[in-house]
């Protein structure tokens, strides 16, 4: 366990050196709540401001992908991922300390973000936050177990961060006809966290598989 933390802070401070990864997690979110606030008189009603809350949590995951993608493509690129299978640790508590690595930027502006929507509102929103929330956060670190994977199997930083990319339209096509559902049956966010756990359970497993047979 130890280990495991060791490596995902040795990883979050390389990320925060270089401060220019932060700035897709900042200004989408911004330009989505200052438009309403822009264009409105600053009090909206959940009805016209669930979709796009659940827009922004969901747009904040897929921001995570180039910082996942260069976990394992662009440690071979660098000619470090030799080094870092010589590492006296379980490869397992390797991946787990990239992914952890990966989840406090998207999980800190998923928050700031949806707090801010929520307070533009009229009414008492929590359980749109909540929703809201829960949905960002189940596909925040199933982009990055994503991204991570793909990692492991291509060559270079660019080829993972592309692939990785088109899950993000799968999850524009599913926002769009499922939306609604989400936001309105009671269940959702259970079974939303139950499907997402079943795919990270799965691609972890594969992605540490192919980790091993490096």
């Amino acid at each position: 366990m130890s280990a495991i933390f060791w490596i995902a802070r040795h990883e979050v401070l390389q990320i925060l050196r270089e401060p220019k990864f932060l700035l897709p997690f900042l200004f989408p979110p911004l330009l989505l709540i200052l438009s309403p606030l822009a264009f409105g008189n600053g009090n909206f009603s959940q009805e016209s401001i669930s979709y796009p809350m659940l827009f922004c949590a969901l747009l904040l995951s897929p921001m995570v992908i180039p910082l996942a993608s260069d976990s394992f493509a662009g440690e071979r690129e660098r000619g470090s991922l030799e080094l870092l299978q010589l590492l006296p640790v379980n490869p397992r508590s390797i991946f787990w300390g990239k992914l952890l690595a990966l989840l406090p930027v998207p999980i800190f502006f998923l928050l700031v973000s949806e707090t801010l929507f929520a307070w533009t509102l009229s009414e008492n929103a929590f359980a749109l936050w909540f929703k809201a929330v829960w949905a960002g956060l189940c596909a925040s670190v199933l982009f990055s177990v994503i991204a991570l994977s793909v990692s492991l199997y291509v060559k270079t930083a660019r080829a993972a961060n592309q692939i990785s990319l088109l899950f993000f339209f799968l999850l524009v096509v599913l926002m769009q006809f499922f939306a609604n559902d989400y936001l309105n049956f009671f269940a959702a966010p259970i079974l939303l966290g139950g499907i997402s756990f079943f795919l990270c359970a799965i691609l972890t497993a594969l992605a540490l598989r192919k980790f091993r047979s490096l």
